[in-house]
Parts: structure tokens; C-alpha cells; sequence
């Protein structure tokens, strides 16, 4: 067992820093929160990196999307609980979810 300069077993003040997860320099989807939940005029919901849109497609008045939504907004969507595009076309809400996005989540 390693022990550091203050004789402790995985000392939180000398462990190395975490290291930030990201996405790989120069993707597609660069500047998009992992969390945001893009919405198509299909009211369909999609992830970033999904398979089925093109980022430089992400635009209105075919999409709206929110870049921040509520912890569990994903699995919330329904035809009773829809979820409103907060940006890009706002008059846009999402009733389903991707099958691809939902299966990666």
C-alpha cells in the first residue's frame, strides 16, 4: 500500500487533481453540454452526438433545445409531460425520446 508524505492511505490532499471529462478537441458537437436535450420539430428529443441529426443542422425553426434542463427532464418525457424548448425555437416541445439517444444514456 502506497502511503503519502502524511503517512495516509489515499490522502485527499495529495491525491493528483481529477481530470475533467470531455469531449475529444474539434468534434461536431463542441460548445453542446452533454445534459442538453435537443428537440425536432417531430417533438422526438435527441442527445448531442446523436446519429440521426448533423450539428450545423441545430437550428431554427426546425429545432429548439434546453441547454440546462432539470435533473431527470430525459425520462420524464411524455405526451403528459412534454418538455419546452427553452432555446432556438421556442414553440418546439419534446414528447419521445430518441431510441438511440435512450439506449446510450
Amino acid at each position: 500500500m502506497d502511503y503519502c508524505r502524511h503517512e495516509l492511505s489515499n490522502c485527499a490532499d495529495c491525491a493528483p487533481p481529477a481530470r475533467a471529462v470531455a469531449t475529444p478537441p474539434g468534434t461536431e458537437w463542441d460548445g453542446w453540454p452533454p445534459s442538453a436535450i435537443i428537440i425536432h420539430a417531430s417533438r422526438k428529443a435527441h442527445l448531442p452526438g446523436c446519429p440521426h441529426i448533423v450539428p450545423a443542422d441545430v437550428q431554427p425553426p426546425v429545432y429548439g433545445w434546453v441547454l440546462d434542463p432539470a435533473p431527470g427532464a430525459w425520462r420524464r418525457l411524455s405526451d403528459s409531460g412534454p418538455l419546452h424548448a427553452t432555446a432556438g425555437n421556442l414553440k418546439r416541445s419534446a414528447v419521445s425520446r430518441c431510441q438511440d439517444c435512450d439506449a446510450s444514456r
